[in-house]
C-alpha cells in the first residue's frame, strides 16, 4: 500500500539517524502518516518529529520539533535520491512547527496508470485482515413484516461493510438470524385470523381485551375472488372489520396480501381447527410466507446473505441447554427469588439478566448466548452485529455475554445506527408497523432503484440520524448524490464508444505512454495527476472503512473520485473536433480514462451497485456540461 511505503521511507530515516548518533537513544515513537489539510502542502504529512521532541522532553533532553523536522528532512531526501524504490518522493518540506511534508513525483504519479489498470477487480485491494474469520449478522428482522425504510437501513450498511472488509482481507460471512416463533408470531396469527376471516365474507367482531391506545387504519373491504358466492365482486356490500383503537398484531394492506396467500394455499384448512385465534399455526404460516418476501426484498436490493439462521434450530440441536451450562459451570448464574439470573454486570452490562423466568420459562436472553455459543463454535475470530437505535443496551450484554462464555469481549463489535426519517415535501414522517404506515424498502425501490436508495443510506455515518430526502432522490439531474458516481461511469463509457465510432480500438492505447502527459498545460497536468492521486487513494478509503467499520467513508470517495473525473474529463480534450490534441497524448488520455472508469466501476461494486454504461441522463447532462473533452 502507498502509504506503508511512506511510513516506512519515514520510519527508515529515523533510525538511521538514531543509528548515526544524531538523535539520543530513546524510544522511537510509532510514525503516523496522514494527509495534509490543505492539498497544496503535499500529499502526505508526519508529525514524528513533534512526536520525538515530546520522547526527548520526557527524559530531559533538548530538541525542538522544528530543528529535529529539518534532521529527518534532509535524511529523507539523501534516502530517496539513491534508493530506486522510493523515487515516488520528490519534495520533502518543513511547516509548521515541525509536519513532515512528501511530496509524490510527476512523472511517477503518471506511470500509476498501468498499475491501476493492471489491478483490475482487485483495485484497492488491501490484505491488513489476513484472513481473519468475521460473522457479520445483520437485518435479523423477524418475519412479522415487510423490510421498512427504517430497518432497512441496517441492510446496505452491513452488505457494503462486507464488501469493504473483503476487500480489506477478511474472510467475511453475512448472517441473518431470524425468529419465526413466540409472541410476535402468535400476535401475527391473531391479526391474520382476522384477515382471513374478513377476506372470506365472515364476521369480525373487537374484543375488550383487543384495545390498546391509538388509533389504527381499518382493514380493508374483502377481495372478491375469496367471497365463495357471498355476493363478491362489485355488488358486495360495503364492508369493514371492527376496528380497535390499538389492535393486537399487525395492521397494514400489506398484511391481507399475506392472509390471501395464506387462503390460496392452505385454502381456510388452519381456520377449522379448534382455538385458532391467535394461535401460533396461523402465525407460523405467516411468518414463512413474510420470511420469503423479505429474502426477495433482499434479492432485489443486492444484498447478499451467505447465511439464514432460524432460532428455532437452537433448542432441538441442544445449542440452548448447552450455552446455559457454559454459563454455569464458569459461575455466572445464580437463582433470586426461582428465577435463574446470569451475572453479566461483572462483565460490563449495566445490569444483571433474567435468562430463566420463576416459571421455568427461558427468556429470549437463552436463545442469545446459544447463537453467540454456535457463532464462536465455527470458528469466527471477530463478530460484528448491526442492530438499530433503540438497541444501545445490547453492547454490554453482548460483550459480556462473549466473556461469560470464555472469550475476549473485544471480540465482539457492536454497530448501532442512527434513525431513519423520509422526508416528504419538506415534512418528516414517522413510521411503524404497528402504526400501520410504515414505508417498505420495497416501495423505495419502485420509487428511486435499488442503486439511489443504497446511496442514499450509505451517505452518512453509522450512528447519525438520516432524513432520506425524497425529492432530492427522485432527480435525474447532477444535484441528485445517488447518481454521481453512476454518471461518471456511464460518461466515461460514452467516450470509449465514441472512440470506438472513429475506428480508434482498444489496443492503440492500451500500452499508450503516461509520460507523454508530463508536458501538458498546467491547468490540464493539474487535472491528470489530481485523478490519479483519487485512483491511488482507493486502498487507504478501504483500510479505514473496513478498520472503522464505516462504509459511508467510500460514498464520499466515490464523490470526489467522480469529481476528479469530471474536473479531467471538461479541461483535458480527447476527441472534441477541432481540438489540436497530439496524437500520444490523445492516446495517454485515453488510457487514463480507461484506469478512471476501472476505478469507478470498483467503487460501486463494493458499495454494492451497478456500473451502468449508458444512462437516461447521459446525453442531457453531456450537452450541459459543453465539454471540451467530447
Amino acid at each position: 500500500m502507498l502509504q506503508d511505503t511512506i511510513r516506512d521511507i519515514i520510519t527508515k530515516a529515523v533510525a538511521a539517524l538514531t543509528e548515526h548518533g544524531a538523535f539520543p537513544d530513546v524510544e522511537i515513537p510509532a510514525v503516523e502518516i496522514m494527509r495534509p489539510q490543505v492539498a497544496a502542502h503535499g500529499d502526505y504529512s508526519t508529525n514524528v518529529a513533534m512526536k520525538l521532541a515530546a520522547a526527548l522532553r520526557s527524559v530531559g533532553l533538548p530538541g525542538t520539533p522544528r530543528a529535529l523536522a529539518e534532521t529527518i528532512a534532509t535524511e529523507i531526501r539523501e534516502m530517496v535520491a539513491v534508493v530506486p524504490a522510493y523515487d515516488l518522493v520528490t519534495a520533502v518540506e518543513v511547516a509548521g512547527p515541525g509536519f513532515i511534508n512528501l511530496r509524490l513525483g510527476e512523472r511517477w504519479l503518471l506511470r500509476q496508470t498501468a498499475d491501476v489498470l493492471a489491478a483490475g477487480a482487485g483495485l484497492g485491494a488491501v490484505d491488513v485482515g489476513r484472513g481473519t474469520r468475521v460473522n457479520l449478522e445483520f437485518v435479523s428482522a423477524n418475519p412479522t413484516g415487510p423490510v421498512t425504510v427504517a430497518n432497512g437501513r441496517g441492510a446496505f450498511l452491513g452488505d457494503a461493510l462486507g464488501n469493504l472488509m473483503h476487500a480489506a482481507g477478511y474472510d467475511v460471512t453475512k448472517e441473518y438470524y431470524f425468529n419465526d416463533a413466540g409472541g410476535q408470531i402468535d400476535q401475527l396469527g391473531f391479526s391474520m385470523e382476522r384477515y382471513c376471516r374478513f377476506i372470506l365474507g365472515e364476521p369480525v367482531f373487537c374484543q375488550i381485551d383487543d384495545i390498546e391506545n391509538e388509533a389504527a387504519p381499518e382493514v380493508v373491504k374483502p377481495s372478491a375472488r375469496f367471497q365463495k358466492g357471498k355476493g363478491g365482486g362489485d355488488s358486495a356490500p360495503a364492508q369493514t372489520a371492527a376496528k380497535p383503537r390499538k389492535p393486537r398484531g399487525y395492521y397494514d394492506p400489506y398484511y391481507e396480501s399475506v392472509a390471501e396467500r395464506l387462503l390460496m394455499r392452505d385454502g381456510g384448512a388452519l381456520l377449522e381447527g379448534p382455538a385458532t385465534e391467535g394461535g401460533p399455526a396461523l402465525g407460523k404460516a405467516a411468518a414463512d410466507i413474510i420470511m420469503r418476501d423479505i429474502q426477495d426484498t433482499m434479492r432485489r436490493m443486492n444484498v447478499e446473505f451467505d447465511v439464514w439462521f432460524n432460532q428455532a434450530s437452537l433448542a432441538p440441536s441442544g445449542e440452548i441447554e448447552a450455552g446455559i451450562k457454559a454459563l454455569r459451570d464458569g459461575g455466572y448464574l445464580e437463582e433470586r427469588a426461582g428465577a435463574v439470573w446470569m451475572k453479566s454486570s461483572q462483565l460490563g452490562d449495566d445490569q444483571d439478566r433474567v435468562i430463566i423466568k420463576s416459571s421455568g420459562e427461558p427468556t429470549y436472553i437463552t436463545s442469545d448466548i446459544a447463537y453467540m455459543r454456535n457463532k464462536f463454535e465455527r470458528g469466527f475470530d471477530q463478530l460484528i452485529f448491526i442492530l438499530g437505535p433503540d438497541h444501545h443496551g445490547y453492547i454490554g450484554r453482548l460483550k459480556a455475554t462473549a466473556a461469560m462464555l470464555g472469550h475476549d469481549p473485544e471480540r465482539v463489535h457492536v454497530l448501532i445506527y442512527g434513525n431513519v426519517a423520509l422526508k416528504v415535501g419538506g415534512r418528516t414522517m414517522r413510521m411503524g408497523k404497528r402504526l400501520g404506515n410504515a414505508v417498505t424498502l420495497d416501495e423505495l425501490d419502485d420509487e428511486l432503484g435499488a442503486d439511489v436508495t443504497r446511496f442514499f443510506y450509505l451517505m452518512r455515518a453509522n450512528e447519525t440520524p438520516l432524513d432520506f430526502d425524497l425529492e432530492l432522490a427522485r432527480k435525474q439531474t447532477s444535484d441528485n448524490p445517488g447518481l454521481s458516481v453512476q454518471y461518471a461511469h456511464a460518461r466515461a463509457s460514452g467516450v470509449f464508444r465514441k472512440a470506438e465510432e472513429r475506428g480508434i480500438a482498444p489496443d492503440q492505447y492500451a500500452e499508450a505512454d503516461p509520460l507523454a502527459l508530463a508536458n501538458d498545460r498546467p491547468d490540464e497536468l493539474a487535472a491528470e495527476l489530481n485523478l490519479l492521486r483519487e485512483l491511488l487513494r482507493l486502498e487507504e478509503v478501504v483500510e479505514r472503512a473496513a478498520a472503522t467499520h464505516e462504509p459511508h467513508l467510500l460514498t464520499a470517495y466515490g464523490m470526489a473520485l467522480a469529481e476528479a473525473y469530471h474536473l479531467f474529463y471538461d479541461t483535458c480534450p480527447i476527441l472534441k473536433a477541432g481540438s489540436d490534441v497530439p496524437r500520444d497524448v490523445q492516446m495517454a488520455r485515453l488510457r487514463l480514462m480507461a484506469a478512471a472508469r476501472a476505478g469507478l466501476a470498483r467503487t460501486l461494486h463494493l458499495l454494492g451497485m451497478d456500473a451502468p454504461e449508458r444512462m437516461e441522463r447521459e446525453a442531457a447532462e453531456a450537452v450541459a456540461h459543453a465539454s471540451p473533452a467530447e
